[in-house]
C-alpha cells in the first residue's frame, strides 16, 4: 500500500507544512504522480541571479525516509552537491541523519539554502558550499570503471625521494563487473641503483593480469592536473619531455603531483589517447588477529592433504601469518570437489597443491609455498619420495588433513624423528562432528599412542562414530566414497585445526588446549547430546620423549668411513 494511502493524517501534515512555506522564493508547487504512483511536488526556487525547477518525490518509504529533490529540465550540474547531472540534490538532510519529524516542507527550505549558498559573488564567481559529511572512498569510487589500488607498501616506495624516472610494471585485470582494476607490479631501481624497490603487491598477478611496462615520473603540478590528461601529449607537457612516449605501442604512466598524489594512465597504441584511472589508497590498518605475525612468519608449516579441509586451513594460516609452506596432495580439483573446496572454478583440472600455492601467494606477496604433487606411500621414485620427506622434515609443524591411517604412519614417524608437533583431524560422516588431536614432543604423548587411546575411546562407546569410507583406524584404505558433510561442518573442523596449530606454532604455556584429543559435536547423535558438545579425551600414556644423537662411541667408524 502507498504511504499516501496508508497514513492520509501524514499526509495532511505534508501538505499543510508545505502550504506553510510563506517566503517569497518559494513559488508554483504542483502536486501529482509519477510513473511509479510516487507522491510528487514540481516547484520553482527563484534567487535573485536565476530560478530552479525542482522535483521532490516522495518514496514508497516515506517516512522511513527522506524524499528526494532533483532539477528539471536542466543539462548541466546546477550545484556541487549533486549526484551528476539531472542527478539528485545531496542536501544537509540525507538518509544517514534523516528523522521522520522532518517534512518534505523542511528539504524544500534546505535545497534553498543549498542553491542561495552557492549563488556568484560579485565578480561573477561561484564558490561550492562546504560539504557538512565525509563521503567515504567506497561511494565515490562507485561508478569508476578504471580504478587504480594503491596498497600501503607500494604507496610508501612511490613516495620515496630520488626514485623519478624509475621503470615501473602495472598488472591490469580482465574487469570483473566491467570495473578495470589496476596494480603496480614492479617499481625497477632508478639509476645507477640496480636492484627493485620492494612493494606489497603478490608477484602472481604476473600469471593473471595483463602487464604494461612504463615509467614513473614525479611533476611539480598540483593533483588537479592529473584530472586534464587525456592525450600523450599533454602528458609530455606535464613531464617535462623527459621521455619518449610513442603513441604506437601500449604502455603505462603513474605520476606523483607536488601534493603527493598518485594517478596511473594507460596508452594503448594506435592514438594519441590517455585511459585515466581513479586512485584508490589502501587504508593503513594495524594487524586484525591479534597474533605476532613476525613470529608466525618465521614459521615452516607442512600439510599434508589439500582437499576440503586441508585447504581450508591452509588458507586460514596464511591470513594468520604463517609464510612458509610445503604442500602435498597427488590429487586434481574437479568440479564436484567446489562443494567444500577453497578453490573455485578457474581451478578446476589442477593438482590441488599447486593451485592452494598460487591461492596462498595471492593472500600475501611474501607468501613462500611449495607445492608437491604427489602423494606419501604413492608409487613414484625413491628420490622424488625422499625429497618429499625431507621437505616435511625441516618444517616446525606437520598437519594431516588427510584422514588415512597409511598418510598418518608416515607423518608420526617424521614428527617423531624430528621433534615436530603434529596436528590431524577429520570430519564424521553426515556432519555430525568430528575429531581433532595433536602431539608435540615433551608436552604430549605420542601420534601413535594418542592414536590407539582415539581407537580404544570408539571401542568403548555407545555405538559407533559415522567415520568416512576408508577412513576408521580398522577400516581398510583405498576406498574413495566421497564423505558427506556440508561446507559449514569442514569451515567448523578446519577452524579447530587451525586454531590446534597456531597454539601449537606458538607454543603457549600453558597451551590453551588441555587435552592432546577432541571430540566435538555438530548436531545432537552418536554421544553427543547437542552442538558444540565437547569431549576432551585424557590419554593415559607417557609424554612423547625427544629424540636423541647417538653417541659417537656407538657408531661403526670403521663401516663409515668406506662410504664415499
Amino acid at each position: 500500500m502507498w504511504w499516501w494511502i496508508g497514513d492520509p493524517s501524514r499526509l495532511q501534515r505534508e501538505r499543510r507544512a508545505i502550504a506553510q512555506i510563506s517566503d517569497g522564493w518559494f513559488e508554483n508547487p504542483e502536486w501529482t504522480l509519477d510513473e511509479q504512483q510516487r507522491l510528487r511536488l514540481i516547484f520553482d526556487i527563484v534567487l535573485p541571479h536565476r530560478g530552479f525547477k525542482l522535483s521532490m518525490a516522495y518514496h514508497n518509504t516515506f517516512p522511513a525516509s527522506p524524499p528526494s529533490i532533483h532539477p528539471v529540465g536542466e543539462t548541466e550540474r546546477v550545484t556541487g552537491h549533486q549526484y551528476g547531472v539531472g542527478g539528485e540534490l545531496c542536501l544537509s538532510i540525507r538518509s544517514d541523519n534523516w528523522s521522520p519529524d522532518f517534512t518534505g516542507a523542511d528539504m524544500i527550505r534546505s535545497a534553498h539554502r543549498l542553491l542561495e549558498m552557492e549563488a556568484p559573488d560579485e565578480d561573477g564567481e561561484i564558490l561550492p558550499a562546504p560539504s557538512d559529511h565525509d563521503v567515504p572512498v567506497q561511494q565515490v569510487v562507485r561508478n569508476a570503471k578504471a580504478r587504480f589500488y594503491v596498497d600501503a607498501p607500494t604507496g610508501d616506495a612511490l613516495r620515496r625521494d630520488a626514485i623519478d624516472g624509475s621503470s615501473i610494471e602495472v598488472a591490469l585485470d580482465a574487469g570483473i563487473g566491467s570495473c578495470h582494476i589496476a596494480h603496480v607490479l614492479s617499481i625497477g631501481p632508478p639509476p645507477p641503483h640496480t636492484r627493485a624497490i620492494p612493494i606489497g603487491t603478490p608477484a602472481v598477478l604476473r600469471e593473471t593480469h595483463l602487464v604494461y611496462s612504463g615509467q614513473f615520473f614525479v611533476v611539480d603540478s598540483p593533483s588537479t592536473v592529473s584530472d586534464s590528461l587525456t592525450t600523450v601529449g599533454q602528458l609530455l607537457n606535464t613531464i617535462g619531455h623527459r621521455a619518449a612516449l610513442p603513441t604506437d605501442s601500449r604502455w603505462s604512466s603513474v605520476i606523483r603531483t607536488a601534493d603527493q598524489e598518485l594517478a596511473l594512465f594507460l596508452h594503448l597504441g594506435g592514438s594519441d589517447d590517455l585511459y585515466a584511472f581513479k586512485t584508490i589508497y589502501a587504508p593503513r590498518d594495524p594487524p586484525r588477529s591479534g597474533l605476532d605475525g613476525a613470529y608466525l612468519a618465521t614459521k615452516r608449516v607442512g600439510i599434508v592433504g589439500l582437499g576440503s579441509v586441508g585447504s581450508k586451513v591452509a588458507t586460514s594460516l596464511a591470513r594468520s601469518g604463517v609464510r612458509r609452506f610445503d604442500l602435498v596432495d597427488g590429487d586434481i580439483l574437479h568440479p564436484g570437489n567446489l562443494e567444500r573446496h577453497d578453490g573455485d572454478w578457474l581451478d578446476v583440472g589442477r593438482h590441488k597443491a599447486e593451485l592452494m600455492a598460487r591461492r596462498l601467494n595471492l593472500i600475501a606477496a611474501d607468501i613462500q609455498a611449495i607445492p608437491w604433487t604427489t602423494a606419501l606411500g604413492a608409487q613414484v621414485s625413491s628420490e622424488e619420495a625422499g625429497n618429499v620427506r625431507a621437505a616435511l622434515a625441516a618444517c616446525d609443524l606437520l598437519i594431516d588433513a588427510t584422514a588415512n591411517p597409511d598418510v598418518f604412519n608416515h607423518l608420526a614417524l617424521i614428527a617423531m624423528r624430528n621433534d615436530q608437533p603434529l596436528v590431524w583431524g577429520s570430519v564424521y560422516a553426515g556432519g555430525l562432528g568430528g575429531e581433532i588431536a595433536r602431539s608435540r614432543a615433551g608436552k604430549d604423548p605420542s601420534p601413535y599412542d594418542i592414536r590407539q587411546a582415539m581407537t580404544q575411546f570408539y571401542g568403548t562407546a555407545d555405538g559407533r562414530p559415522p567415520l568416512a569410507a576408508g577412513r576408521g583406524y580398522d577400516a581398510s584404505v583405498g576406498q574413495d566414497r566421497p564423505l558427506v558433510a556440508t561446507d559449514t561442518d569442514v569451515s567448523v573442523f578446519a577452524a579447530h585445526i587451525t586454531a590446534y596449530a597456531l597454539d601449537a606454532l606458538v607454543d603457549h604455556d600453558p597451551s590453551v588446549y588441555s587435552a592432546p584429543a577432541y571430540f566435538i559435536g555438530l548436531k545432537r547423535g552418536w554421544l553427543f547430546e547437542g552442538p558444540f558438545d565437547t569431549r576432551p579425551l585424557t590419554v593415559d600414556a607417557p609424554v612423547r620423549q625427544r629424540s636423541t644423537v647417538p653417541n659417537v662411541a656407538d657408531l661403526d667408524i670403521a663401516f663409515l668411513s668406506e662410504l664415499r
